[in-house]
């Protein structure tokens, strides 16, 4: 396990919860809409920015994913520390991210702040794996000619970061412009 420690420049943390049973799943929540968040409405991992009273990059996953989901797991549960990828914004800065994997026997119940997440999917790998269901489409907030890598969930694409740490995490190869 290596990259738990804040030792770069990430500044915001996501919790990839990956269960087994009853199928072999990850957790994705769609953001609510929030006029400060560069990621309103979209899919992704439970996380986000350091605050300063955390210890480290694994204690913002631990945080956030109990703030917005109501999950609480211990550091001892993390399976896996992801390399800390560029996630991108509308406006200003990208920002570094570090995901942290979390390996669950089953799935966990999802108790939602609403003004953080409208609603959480556990998606099947099997799901994410098939390569008929990616292709290049549009996404909100962006000009319709503008094609990105995606998979629908629900009639809103997941796109961007949260699904090119999937593709990657699981050696999947994502449609090319």
């Amino acid at each position: 396990m290596e990259n738990i420690q804040d030792t770069q420049t990430p500044s915001a943390a996501v919790a990839v919860l990956h269960a087994v049973a009853p199928v072999e799943s990850i957790l994705l929540i769609r953001r609510a809409s929030n006029p400060r968040d560069p990621w309103s409405g979209h899919w992704s991992f439970p996380g986000g920015r350091r605050d300063p009273s955390d210890l480290d990059l694994l204690a913002t996953a631990l945080r956030e994913l109990h703030e917005e989901c109501s999950i609480q797991l211990h550091r001892g549960s993390v399976a896996q520390a992801l390399e800390p990828s560029l996630a991108g914004r509308r406006v200003g800065k990208f920002v570094t991210v570090s995901p942290f994997v979390f390996r669950l026997e089953e799935q966990l119940v999802t108790k939602l702040d609403e003004r953080e997440a409208v609603s959480s999917l556990w998606i099947p790998v099997d799901r994410l794996r098939d390569r008929s269901l990616h292709a290049l489409q549009p996404v909100p907030g962006l000009p319709p000619d503008q094609l990105f890598p995606a998979i629908d969930l629900e009639g809103t694409p997941l796109w961007g970061f949260t699904y090119r740490v999937l593709c990657d995490w699981l050696q999947v190869e994502p449609p090319q412009a």
